[in-house]
């Protein structure tokens, strides 16, 4: 009913003054911060408005329909940098596979162990030398494109650097154990060429991680060039 405030829906109650909270979210995120909550509050007028004439699934679609527009208009005003670094990973894992892929297939260029013994152990060491609370303000200030002061950039810059150069490590020490592994019980000839392309892996992936580790770590750095002391 039109007057309704609530429903049940799924066994909880929701109120059905309230605009999807995703699709809020999402316009939080990209709206230039000086028109957020003009806009923001004029949507959810809006949307009451048009729930005294419309069922809860017509409104819904028309508050995503316009999030969807609104974000599309904002994205490359506001987050123009953010999808910049995203397509310079996106270039790099492209090339790489088709590196692979002439290479004579990618599949062979997959392992999981190899992957596993690099980062995980990182994101460890990054942990213990910094905090949780550093590690996700850094991957927020990363997505976000936003820095508070200096001490903020300087403390997420770190983040980035010691989980790569701690996966580079991690992968060059794992590989020369395969190595020595591989020397110590291969006794047939034509094995060594497949057991030593794995242990490289290890070496790849390490090197792969902290390549991306450095940009973040450039692109922290970079946020945080217009700032002074006097921000901290």
């Amino acid at each position: 009913m039109a007057g309704c405030k609530t429903e049940f829906c799924w066994g909880a109650v929701v109120n059905n003054n309230s605009p999807p909270r995703l699709a809020e979210a999402l316009l939080a995120k990209i709206l230039p911060a000086h028109l957020k909550d003009p806009l923001l509050g004029d949507l959810e007028e809006q949307f009451r408005e048009i729930q005294l004439k419309h069922n809860k699934q017509s409104c819904q679609l028309w508050y995503w329909r316009q999030a969807l527009i609104t974000s599309f208009h904002f994205v490359n005003q506001t987050q123009k940098a953010l999808i910049m670094f995203a397509f310079s990973i996106v270039f790099f894992a492209g090339l790489t596979f088709f590196a692979m892929e002439l290479s004579g297939g990618s599949s062979m260029f997959f392992d999981v162990p190899s992957f596993i013994i690099t980062l995980p152990p990182a994101l460890v060491f990054t942990l213990a030398v910094t905090s949780p609370a550093k590690v996700k303000q850094a991957f927020s200030s990363l997505l976000s494109g936003h820095v508070e002061s200096l001490r903020h950039v300087q403390s997420s810059a770190m983040v980035f650097d010691v989980l790569g150069s701690s996966c580079l490590w991690l992968g060059a020490i794992m590989t020369l154990l395969g190595w020595v592994a591989m020397g110590s019980n291969i006794t047939e000839v034509k094995v060594i060429g497949p057991a030593f392309a794995v242990s490289v892996l290890t070496l790849m992936y390490a090197m792969s991680v902290k390549l991306v580790c450095y940009v973040a770590s450039q692109r922290i750095t970079y946020l945080g060039q217009g700032l002074t002391t006097n921000s901290d």
